[in-house]
């Protein structure tokens, strides 16, 4: 779905907040609201209902509320069809085509909404005078009201069975005739007007007859339906009749039907009152007259929409330059204040260029400094070499004479050391050449001999072919 743009958020009606629901039955008005104040039911006596649903919203001074009406089954008629090969969306522009062989009007004068049966390939069909949703629409418009939902009554009996979604129910209106209604899945799968029968049925002796009239009506339309409708089981009859003893009607149909009687939860008895307290619960996705191409087209681009898209853009455009200005001003201020401190900064800088000319030394201190610094370097060197000599002469050779003489062995043999201050050059005999890396190898026990590197061993034989061996340090490293 399209999201609308902010000028058509801005030129769209506004939806008024608070919601009346109007009940409308052949003798009575019935209203229900959340956001208003009570509203008593109220008396045709002989009047459109029309004009008394005006002249009660003027009296109740109701305005600027969304008014959904229900309307009785004698402002419409239902038929049964097939259902359309089409998309649902396209339902309503279809029906009346669909419909107009059943029809006395022009496809073009009526109005007709559907919702599917459950359980077969037909639809429940709708089908109102299209005059009688334009004149409440001019109603409400006149009356400073905004036009809801135009609901059929039976969309609202599919919600009076509780828990149950399958069931029938017996009403009947004051000024109106008994009706029964199937449903399945709370939708509407049939409807009966019981002609003949003269209500009430329950006053006295003599409407016993009357009584059993209608029970036998009653039955063959269950008969009817257990044969017919595939879409569930039908055993509960909820029963709601004006004008009748609710609990002598429910025995009698009891003791006369296949199946069980019972009266409506609640403590509403009437069924005006049954439909406004269930009329606030009816769903988005019902039947409704009120269809999108009815409503009134708001023109877009008129011109007070166009002046005050203008004026809108205007204000922008004023606010843009203002906040760019303010930008502006903003970023030329901390300009002059940054060069303000580059000017400073400059001056301080040149300050300390001057200090730092009277301190820098004459070309002759700089020589003379040289002069000391190689002096300093040169005796540094000769007391490094003085030191190095002084170490080696500390630590002597005795050292190292006493390691190699703890190591002797009796498969090594040396002929030959020679030993300073940063060489240790050994020569010997060995029994096996195995017994040479093992004896290298405990130089590490030995103080003086461990961490030495060496460069070469060479390993050989002489002439008697005894084992040599010659052990060098590795070159320019001290020891």
């Amino acid at each position: 779905m399209k999201k609308p743009s902010w000028i058509e958020k801005l030129i769209a009606p506004k939806v008024a907040s608070q919601q009346l629901y109007v009940v409308v039955q052949p003798e009575h008005l019935y209203f229900t609201s959340d956001d208003l104040s009570p509203i008593p039911p109220q008396p045709l006596l002989q009047q459109s209902w029309q004009s008394v649903l005006v002249q009660t919203l003027q009296k109740h001074a109701v305005h600027d509320v969304q008014i959904h009406l229900v309307l009785h089954s004698q402002l419409y008629q239902t038929y049964q069809i097939e259902q359309p090969s089409i998309p649902r969306e396209e339902w309503s522009a279809a029906l009346p085509f669909l419909l107009k062989d059943m029809l006395s009007e022009k496809v073009t004068d009526v109005v007709a909404d559907a919702h599917p049966l459950p359980g077969s390939g037909k639809v429940q069909a709708y089908v109102i005078s299209k005059r009688t949703i334009l004149e409440l629409q001019s109603m409400a418009v006149a009356a400073g009201l905004t036009l809801g939902r135009v609901i059929p009554e039976q969309a609202i009996w599919g919600l009076v069975g509780g828990e149950l979604s399958h069931f029938l129910l017996l009403h009947r209106s004051m000024g109106g005739s008994f009706k029964l209604d199937a449903f399945v899945d709370r939708q509407c799968s049939f409807q009966r007007t019981l002609r003949g029968i003269t209500a009430p049925v329950t006053d006295n002796a003599a409407s016993v007859l009357q009584l059993d009239s209608l029970a036998l009506e009653l039955q063959r339309s269950i008969d009817y339906l257990s044969a017919q409708l595939k879409g569930g089981s039908l055993q509960q009859l909820k029963v709601c009749c004006d004008g009748e003893e609710q609990q002598a009607l429910i025995t009698g149909l009891n003791e006369r039907l296949s199946v069980r009687a019972s009266g409506l939860d609640g403590e509403a008895a009437i069924c005006g009152e049954q439909l406004a307290r269930y009329a606030r619960n009816i769903p988005q996705e019902t039947i409704n007259f009120y269809q999108d191409h009815l409503k009134p087209k708001r023109e877009k681009f008129t011109l007070t929409n166009l002046l005050l898209a203008w004026l809108a853009l205007s204000v922008v455009l004023l606010l843009g330059y203002a906040g760019v200005g303010y930008q502006n001003w903003v970023i030329q201020q901390q300009w002059q204040e940054q060069q303000q401190k580059n000017q400073s900064l400059t001056e301080q800088a040149a300050n300390l260029r001057q200090q730092v000319a009277v301190h820098l030394p004459s070309p002759a201190k700089q020589a003379a400094i040289g002069r000391i610094k190689q002096e300093i370097s040169s005796k540094q060197q000769a007391l490094d070499a003085i030191g190095q000599f002084d170490v080696a002469q500390q630590t002597g050779y005795s050292g190292v004479l006493n390691s190699l003489a703890r190591l002797a062995r009796s498969d090594i043999s040396l002929s030959s050391i020679t030993l300073d201050s940063s060489q240790l050059n050994v020569q010997g005999l060995a029994r096996d050449p195995a017994a040479i890396p093992n004896w290298i190898n405990q130089f590490k026990q030995e103080l003086h001999l461990m961490g030495r590197s060496f460069e070469q061993l060479k390993i050989g034989r002489n002439d008697q072919d005894m084992i040599t061996f010659e052990l060098n340090t590795q070159r320019g490293v001290p020891r």
